[in-house]
């Protein structure tokens, strides 16, 4: 390659050099970072590096995201980030106050796709401009979040991922067992259980139905979001044995709330009787818990 100075010289071979950390140098950054589990301090220190240095933040929440995170957010722009806004199922936008928390609900089409641009918009323009985006997630994104959609929206942006403290893990620290040591399988199996959730896509019937996954005998743990215990107690009790433990977390990695309830499949409907369970709990089923 020749230059204007008609040869190639250590000069114009230092400056073809330079352009692309140049260009790249004006290019800002896109994360999804988990601000943990429960309580604030459940974040990592990674996680809080990069929020701190963030120039532009999305959350799920957003006013509740800057009481709980005021030191760290102070005078950013925070933005609404939508509940599933770029995932498989767009219609769980919009959320709804349940028992204990919130859950997603339908929104209307031209609404999603509003808030579809306008985010696509903040991200892009920000990115374009150098700045650092944040996208705010609870838990871990990865093992059980509604956010994910955006890595594969902003694909081209090469965003990355800042893992956290799930409710898995910190369900698992609240038992305080070893949950690989059951006796019958060390297995263990994360399930969304999809076939009993109200947001299930009409007709599932899925290979990791409960009926299918009890077969195996290993331990379950299902990140529930509104199953109906006595439904799912009825389809396990087809593999396991009545005297199976059984655990529910509730709220967990929060010090203030968080409660474990043990029994066993067959006493636990009777133990909880009519009270109603938070949104954000996780059942275990298996016999590492004895």
């Amino acid at each position: 390659m020749r230059y204007r100075c008609g040869r190639i010289c250590g000069c114009c071979l230092l400056l073809a050099l330079a352009l692309p950390v140049l260009a790249a140098a004006g290019q800002g950054a896109f994360y999804l970072v988990s601000t943990g589990v429960g309580d604030a301090d459940n974040m990592s220190v990674r996680a809080w590096r990069t929020i701190e240095r963030a120039d532009v933040v999305l959350a799920m929440q957003p006013e509740q995201a800057r009481e709980k995170y005021a030191e760290l957010l102070k005078d950013k722009p925070v933005h609404p980030a939508g509940h599933g806004l770029f995932g498989r199922m767009p219609q769980r936008l919009v959320a709804t106050s349940v028992q204990g928390g919130r859950q997603p609900g339908p929104a209307a089409a031209p609404v999603l796709a509003d808030q579809q641009q306008q985010t696509r918009k903040i991200i892009r323009d920000a990115v374009a401009a150098g700045k650092t985006v944040v996208l705010l997630d609870s838990g871990d994104p990865t093992i059980y979040g509604p956010q994910t959609g955006y890595l594969r929206e902003f694909a081209d942006l090469a965003p990355q991922v800042i893992p956290g403290i799930s409710s898995f893990n910190a369900a698992n620290a609240a038992l305080g067992r070893g949950i690989t040591e059951g006796r019958p399988s060390r297995s263990v199996i994360l399930t969304a259980a999809a076939s009993k959730t109200p947001n299930a896509p009409a007709g599932y019937r899925g290979r990791d139905s409960l009926t299918e996954l009890a077969k195996s005998q290993s331990t379950l743990v299902f990140f529930t979001m509104g199953l109906n215990l006595p439904d799912v107690v009825a389809q396990l009790k087809t593999s396991y044995p009545a005297d199976t433990p059984i655990a529910l977390v509730l709220h967990a990695g929060s010090a203030a709330r968080q409660r474990v309830v043990r029994a066993t499949l067959d006493s636990i409907v009777a133990q909880l009787g009519d009270e109603p369970l938070p949104f954000e709990h996780l059942i275990y089923v298996g016999d590492f818990l004895r």
